[in-house]
């Protein structure tokens, strides 16, 4: 049996009312219909491949993060995902998930505005993470009376452990993990032209080719393509020029499967919501052509000499910060890969890291101590919090 047409026109609504929101339609009950179509998925008709559903249900979460994208700071989702599992099963939960919308309800009658974390593929702490012009709430929601006493053990116990580490790393931007201090550090990265994009979409959708291309600068090019255009309709739109040594190519479309904090899914972008759609389908390609030895740099800094160097490690991509000839830092590929899988020119990361290495080296020469570093980001007002039913 072919994967029912109902899914696919269930995405395309779900996708086109997100773009609009929160200017029109209704939050939470757009992510009702969103917890209804997977737990619908979680049950499919027979005949179905249960991978047809099970895909179904993750490019289902996978529009639910572009709600998280556009409503919390990069640095919020990184804290609240950095504990990933299998995805929840939501019909397994029956009125315990319910009892969880009537806690949404019940932020939004404050004012809060709630994403459901199961929902997503990018929370991984809590069950609701509310916001509001004050800061982040994150709730465990539990739908049975409040215990004699707190748990110390188990499952429960772990979750409140996570969730108050969280809150301490993000509202003092430090926590000391044994083994190793978490710091967060204030380092705004490019922002993509998001406009730049949208036209790159226009005039792939108006070429004969069904191919187009946005040069981000030397050597650094994005392509946009339909689903059965050539090979060589692709190559025609890529400029042509000498040989790069350290070419990399990203195909946009892997980060519907493996989106992060910082990596969107295209179908995250904040553009016009056919396209989002698009995106998310594989009907339209992005794909990324960079020399990312332009992320390489030298500069004088006090009399020193300082090179970013990148570097291949275990298959990522890294970029050493050398002093006079000897390592002394390393920015890792999460920051290094930032400007080869988003739309943003690897030239004005280059620029933004350049600033950064700067900055390091001052500390250092300043002895100012880690914990003391006033470099670290101003904490943010955060809370985690349980709720019970309310016997």
């Amino acid at each position: 049996m072919a994967v029912p047409s109902s899914w696919v026109q269930t995405r395309h609504a779900l996708m086109l009312e997100l773009a609009a929101l929160p200017r029109e339609g209704d939050l939470l009950q757009w992510q009702r219909r969103l917890a209804d179509a997977i737990i619908d998925a979680e049950s499919p008709p027979a005949g179905v491949d249960r991978a047809e559903a099970r895909w179904h249900r993750h490019l289902l979460r996978v529009i639910a993060d572009g709600l998280v994208h556009s409503l919390l700071p990069e640095h919020t989702i990184r804290s609240l995902s950095r504990h990933p599992g299998k995805p929840a099963s939501l019909s397994a939960q029956g009125v315990d998930f319910d009892f969880v919308f009537e806690q949404a309800n019940g932020l939004l009658s404050l004012g809060l505005t709630p994403i459901i974390s199961d929902l997503t593929t990018l929370i991984g702490v809590g069950d609701i993470v509310g916001l509001s012009g004050d800061g982040v709430v994150v709730l465990e929601c539990k739908n049975r009376p409040v215990p004699a006493r707190e748990a110390t053990t188990g499952r429960l116990a772990r979750q409140r452990r996570r969730g108050e580490q969280v809150e301490t790393y993000l509202t003092a931007s430090r926590i000391d993990e044994g083994d190793i201090v978490r710091q967060a550090y204030e380092m705004s990265l490019p922002t993509p032209d998001w406009d730049a994009v949208a036209d790159l979409l226009d005039r792939c959708d108006a070429s004969p080719s069904g191919t187009a291309a946005y040069s981000l600068g030397p050597a650094d090019t994005l392509v946009a393509a339909i689903s059965d255009s050539t090979p060589e309709q692709f190559m025609d739109v890529v400029p042509k020029g000498g040989e790069a040594a350290h070419t990399a190519i990203a195909f946009y479309s892997e980060l519907i499967e493996t989106a992060s904090y910082r990596l969107m899914a295209p179908s995250s972008y904040p553009i016009g919501g056919e396209y989002r759609s698009r995106l998310l389908e594989g009907a339209l390609q992005l794909v990324r052509l960079a020399d990312v030895g332009g992320l390489a740099a030298e500069f004088d800094h006090d009399g020193s000499v300082v090179a970013l160097v990148p570097e291949r490690s275990n298959g990522r991509l890294d970029l050493r910060i050398d002093i006079d000839g000897q390592e002394f830092s390393k920015f890792t590929h999460q920051l290094a890969e930032f400007g080869l899988w988003m739309p943003v020119p690897l030239a004005a990361l280059r620029q933004t890291l350049i600033e950064f290495a700067s900055a390091l080296l001052d500390e250092r020469a300043s002895g100012v101590e880690l914990s003391d570093s006033p470099g670290l980001a101003p904490g943010d007002n955060f809370t985690y919090m349980t709720v019970y039913r309310p016997d």
